[in-house]
């Protein structure tokens, strides 16, 4: 992948997570601005492993994705009271979710398997005691999926498709089925000019 055609996938993402975000603060009665959000959270999963791999320290690249979870998840709070979101305050931002899918990459990439159980099952241990992080262990296997298979779209897209129908039958949200469409852009990016 070119450096043009993942700024492009960048771009998209950044777009259905605004829309997305406008949908949920501005206009939640608008359910079809939470459809095109669900296009963002996978292709932000690809990129982590795209820039996994383009990263010279992967020990920097963990380390800046938890500083920006931390300094958002207090606007995030912010955010709820005073926009008076009926929201938990122990559910935290998706860059704790991004942060555990990388080391679960890393440990795929160094062979480390034994610590992806234990990255996969930690969304898992931390609900338990109230505490959510945004997609949970489907968002954490969705970032090592996609890196996985990066190289093969059949693969790819069977392996999302089956997240997807597992999530489905785990919550019952049938508007995540749309995260699907996301391929898309993975499959055949185009390039910004």
């Amino acid at each position: 992948m070119t450096l043009q055609q993942s700024n492009y996938i960048k771009i998209v993402a950044v777009s259905a997570m605004f829309i997305d975000h406008m949908g949920v603060i501005l206009f939640p009665d608008v359910v079809f601005l939470r459809m095109i959000g669900r296009i963002a959270f996978p292709l932000f999963a690809y990129q982590m492993g795209t820039g996994y791999l383009h990263t010279k320290s992967f020990k920097h690249y963990l380390l800046r994705v938890l500083f920006f979870g931390i300094f958002t998840q207090a606007f995030y709070f912010i955010g709820i009271a005073y926009f008076g979101f009926d929201l938990p305050y122990e559910k935290y931002n998706i860059f704790f979710t991004l942060a555990l899918g990388l080391a679960a990459v890393y440990c795929f990439d160094k062979k480390k398997y034994e610590y992806i159980i234990l990255i996969l099952i930690l969304p898992l241990l931390v609900s338990q005691l109230g505490i959510e992080l945004d997609y949970g262990a489907y968002g954490v296997l969705l970032i090592l999926v996609l890196f996985m298979f990066r190289g093969s779209n059949l693969h790819l897209f069977w392996s999302m498709l089956l997240l997807n129908a597992a999530f489905y039958i785990i919550t019952q949200d049938t508007i995540q089925m749309l995260s699907l469409l996301s391929f898309v852009f993975i499959a055949k990016p185009l390039s910004v000019r």
